[in-house]
């Protein structure tokens, strides 16, 4: 088992939220604008959703076998160096297969690609934590992981934004993200860790794990179907103009208040040794957010959801990482365990199209869906008490 006690510096910490927001924006650009464009390019308007349903759920099925499997081999290689540089390599590959692609199966085989290839760094930063970091940094350090991954939807966003949705979009963002994450592999050595003794222990489902499992994935839900139609939701629900634009408004906003109410929930955490109350909050807000998206169509009152939606998740992502690495069962295959607690945050991106889909086409369209991921993020809330390992 690794002794953690050195606290991490702010050189390390710099590097590690610089690696992150590369990682997320490598993911976020594409789901922002560059899928949905490109699908509406192939398919046109009347099959768009479903492409877009059709390869984001491949590529999310793909994500939640990767992540697993990428912790596993830093397990066994004892080592997360490897991990974070062959998997970047992967996903980089993966963006400019999708900017060639003009058929449904380049579009697919290059999001897959992606999904494997990015869940490697993904994994390697997540175990970082556990190997590095002590216990009363790991609300703040925790906090870093999760706001970088907002900055880096803002940056992926505006990337696409800025270069445009077609093939040279993918280009900039295939050049972000090794750009963002060659900085951590200068400043971060491999720590002595434990050996998973050619076992692996699946202390899967039980326990406090499984409760702080199971929140993470409503939460992550709440935020996959936040984003995975919201193209679609300016345009074709609120109507308005330049809906590219407008994501990239709405994304602002959310992602300057998540990161705010997330770096700065992280450290009162660490001080005031409380995780939950930052777990309940943060659901009661998102669903706040999304039943004003469900009944209020309207730009300003979309604005201030947004902000809702922002501080709701802010509030959470302050605290998810250092709640998953206190319940981890065992210590010995760290990397692992988080990797299976990673599906939950990409499990959602397999389900958020299959549900939001016939929702939005047929079953009541953008209200029932956001109100739908209201109830999600309250159903998350009921099930807190559960989480008993927590003050």
């Amino acid at each position: 088992m690794t002794l953690v006690e050195a606290r991490v510096d702010r050189r390390w910490m710099t590097a590690y939220a610089l690696a992150m927001i590369g990682i997320a924006a490598g993911w976020f650009g594409p789901i922002q604008i560059l899928l949905p464009e490109q699908a509406a390019r192939l398919a046109g308007d009347d099959g768009k959703e479903a492409l877009l349903a059709l390869v984001t759920a491949w590529g999310a099925a793909a994500s939640m076998v990767a992540n697993p499997l990428w912790g596993i081999l830093s397990d066994r290689l004892r080592a997360r160096r490897p991990i974070f540089l062959a998997g970047t390599v992967t996903g980089v590959a993966g963006l400019l297969v999708l900017s060639g692609a003009d058929t449904t199966g380049t579009m697919a085989t290059g999001w897959i690609l992606v999904q494997v290839g990015l869940n490697g760094p993904l994994a390697a930063l997540a175990a970082m934590i556990g190997d590095r970091v002590p216990e009363n940094q790991r609300g703040t350090v925790g906090a870093l992981f999760g706001v970088a991954q907002i900055v880096g939807v803002v940056l992926g966003t505006a990337i696409a934004v800025a270069v445009g949705a077609g093939s040279w979009g993918y280009v900039a963002v295939a050049i972000a993200v090794p750009a963002l994450g060659g900085a951590l592999l200068l400043v971060y050595r491999d720590v002595p860790v434990v050996s998973a003794r050619e076992r692996i222990h699946w202390a899967w489902p039980g326990g406090q794990f499984a409760w702080a499992w199971l929140i993470r994935f409503l939460l992550n839900l709440v935020n996959a179907l936040v984003l995975v139609y919201l193209l679609y939701y300016l345009s074709d629900r609120v109507r308005v103009g330049d809906a590219a634009t407008w994501v990239l408004i709405v994304t602002v906003v959310n992602v300057l208040f998540a990161g705010v109410a997330g770096f700065a929930g992280g450290v009162l955490s660490d001080r005031w040794e409380r995780r939950k109350v930052f777990v309940a909050t943060g659901a009661v807000l998102l669903a706040l957010g999304t039943a004003l998206m469900a009944l209020v169509p309207v730009v300003p009152v979309v604005i201030g959801a947004s902000v809702l939606v922002g501080v709701g998740w802010g509030a959470y992502i302050a605290v998810d990482m250092a709640v998953m690495t206190h319940v981890l069962p065992d210590a010995e295959t760290r990397a692992t365990m988080l990797g299976v607690a990673n599906v939950a945050g990409t499990l959602p991106q397999l389900l958020a199209p299959v549900l939001a889909a016939p929702i939005v086409t047929g079953l009541g369209g953008y209200p029932t869906l956001y109100l739908l991921t209201a109830a999600i993020a309250l159903a998350a809330l009921a099930l807190l008490p559960r989480l008993r390992a927590l003050r």
